[in-house]
């Protein structure tokens, strides 16, 4: 049996849920498959908005400024389809000087955009910071409740006639003659003028794409405290503490375990120690939860969007790294163009796939 279709994406994280609203949207029929999988990083992460940290390139800064100031009119729009309010917290990030000569570093690298806080203006703004040094203030940053906003995204899609949604694995792809096609577990054959590979950690895996997908797992663990300490996202102690609700969120190791997401008590020790090394009262606060996740990483931590070199009727949607929530959205949007058989979006140009030498066509 074969069905026909306009657009096939496989991967139901958030990009290809992004991805499926944004083509339907516009007209288009969508099929969306893929099963849930263990580790997938949308609902692992910690939903930060952090263009301002983690090296951000200066090519692509101003896009990941787009990405974060697009969210509140995705959200506002994602509200009207689903019915459901995720919670945003844009009050900033505070990204913590634990000492003075950590101070006159953070300061030596600073941002134009990034206020300059001493100890007095640090502990005016979270209390329990007053024994650290500085920050900087990341004003517009902030976090998104992803979970929740994958609840929401999950129902907008199952109320969108025009996206059909498979919970199956595919299991070979061909995209080298006519119309690309994918063959799914049973043997049901998807055809669409466009596939858009959004599944995540696993999309090197995929049968029968013409050349390798320069991503690979890398396991994160993070934990939920017991705790209201601070209001802000805070970047401190190695890691950091993104409030939600009457709890804390305190992430991440970074681990090379495959596709193994496992926690562990080391994983555990670790998160503890971050959690302490900014706030030493955080000792003592009950966990409510550990888990992993597998970010998808690409070698230079951008995602990769866009059309392959060799076949354009293939798409890309993965590879977004620690950036997976803060892009997404955007991103999908930006591909729009892509969806519809036209010239990409500018904005899309420095996450070309054709930037890694693994993009060649294999025989």
């Amino acid at each position: 049996m074969t069905r026909s279709t306009d657009l096939l994406i496989v991967g139901t994280g958030i990009a290809g849920l992004t991805s499926a609203l944004a083509a339907a949207d516009v007209g288009l029929r969508v099929v969306l498959c893929g099963e849930a999988r263990t580790g997938s990083a949308s609902r692992a992460a910690a939903g930060m908005l952090a263009p301002s940290l983690d090296g951000m390139p200066d090519a692509v800064q101003q896009q990941a400024f787009a990405a974060r100031d697009f969210y509140p009119e995705f959200l506002s729009a994602l509200r009207e389809r689903s019915g459901i309010d995720v919670p945003l917290n844009r009050r900033g990030i505070l990204e913590v000087a634990h000492s003075d000569e950590e101070r006159v570093t953070l300061l030596s690298r600073a941002p134009s955009w990034a206020e300059r806080l001493d100890r007095e203006d640090l502990a005016r703004a979270e209390p329990l910071l007053a024994a650290h040094a500085g920050a900087l203030f990341h004003r517009h940053d902030g976090a998104v409740d992803n979970v929740i906003l994958l609840d929401a995204l999950d129902v907008a899609v199952a109320r969108t006639r025009a996206v059909a949604r498979l919970d199956v694995t595919v299991a070979a792809f061909d995209v080298r003659s006519g119309r690309p096609r994918a063959t799914i577990a049973g043997g049901e054959v998807l055809e669409a003028e466009s596939i858009v590979i959004a599944s995540g950690a696993w999309a090197n895996g995929l049968q029968g794409l013409p050349h390798p997908v320069a991503v690979r797992p890398l396991c994160g663990q993070l934990m939920r405290l017991d705790s209201t300490a601070v209001s802000h996202v805070v970047y401190a102690g190695g890691g950091y503490l993104v409030p939600r609700g009457t709890s804390l969120l305190i992430g991440a190791t970074t681990e090379e375990t495959g596709f193994e997401s496992s926690t562990t008590a080391e994983g555990l020790a670790a998160l503890r120690s971050i959690a302490t090394r900014a706030i030493p009262a955080l000792g003592g606060a009950a966990v409510i939860d550990h888990w992993a996740g597998l970010r998808p990483v690409t070698p230079d931590a951008l995602p990769i969007l866009g059309a392959d070199p060799q076949f354009p009727a293939l798409l890309y949607a993965c590879g977004f790294s620690r950036n997976g929530i803060l892009l997404a959205p955007w991103a999908a949007k930006q591909m729009v163009s892509l969806f519809l058989g036209k010239e990409a979006a500018p904005e899309l140009a420095p996450f070309h796939v054709s930037r890694f030498p693994t993009s060649r066509v294999t025989p």
